[in-house]
């Protein structure tokens, strides 16, 4: 009798311990929410960056519209959402919602997929569902802000790594290699703080050597 009731004193201990766990998951869940979606675009950044020193786009043609072929990170809207693509317009095809395609997408180390959205859907069997963050992170389409050395909406990088702007983002030029740092600031919808204020994070990208990192931690 008196096992049987060590045994129930030992089961709600472990029950209360559990439940203790998990509500400290949950909480570390909701604290690393900004933490992720940072990480996420930043590891991307930097992806295009290294396709770029490893992959050398420049086109000494005669068509105006070269600079179209350097890797590229940049966002476009779904309606109110933000999503954004990493790849290289080797067809010089435009900044449209097809203006890279599947073959000129970057591939997404973690899931295998193509850094793109063409249907800006979750649903889409070849296309990373980490570049909708709006949907994965609660980022709103208004809430991706460009300062700094940005002019446009994302950023390019040539074969030396060097960054790129213009107010099109698959259209860099020599003429505007970034000579000051660019920022993007994003704001997310969710306070998890409690200060009364949403959640935002900002990326900074040097000028000159395209290094990227998350404001705060700059050793990230």
């Amino acid at each position: 009798m008196k096992k049987s009731a060590f045994t129930l004193i030992e089961l709600v201990f472990v029950i209360i311990v559990l439940g203790i766990l998990a509500s400290l998951a949950m909480g570390r869940m909701e604290r690393d929410l900004r933490q992720e979606a940072s990480e996420t675009i930043l590891s991307h950044i930097r992806l295009a960056q290294q396709l770029a020193l490893r992959d050398n786009k420049h086109r000494s043609d005669n068509d105006g519209r070269w600079q179209r072929a350097y890797w590229q990170f940049g966002f476009r809207a779904c309606g109110t959402d933000v999503a954004y693509r990493v790849g290289s317009d080797i067809s010089l095809g435009g900044n449209g919602v097809n203006g890279i395609d599947s073959t000129e997408a970057a591939i997404d180390p973690i899931d295998g997929r193509y850094l793109r959205t063409a249907s800006c859907s979750e649903n889409a069997t070849d296309e990373s569902p980490s570049v909708l963050i709006t949907k994965k992170y609660g980022i709103l389409n208004s809430g991706v802000v460009n300062s700094g050395g940005c002019t446009g909406r994302g950023i390019a990088f040539d074969y030396l790594g060097r960054p790129h702007t213009n107010q099109t983002y698959n259209n860099p030029d020599f003429s505007h290699i970034i000579t000051e740092d660019c920022n993007f600031t994003f704001t997310m919808q969710t306070d998890q703080d409690g200060d009364g204020n949403s959640d935002t994070f900002t990326i900074t990208i040097e000028a000159e050597t395209g290094h990227s990192f998350i404001v705060g931690q700059e050793n990230s």
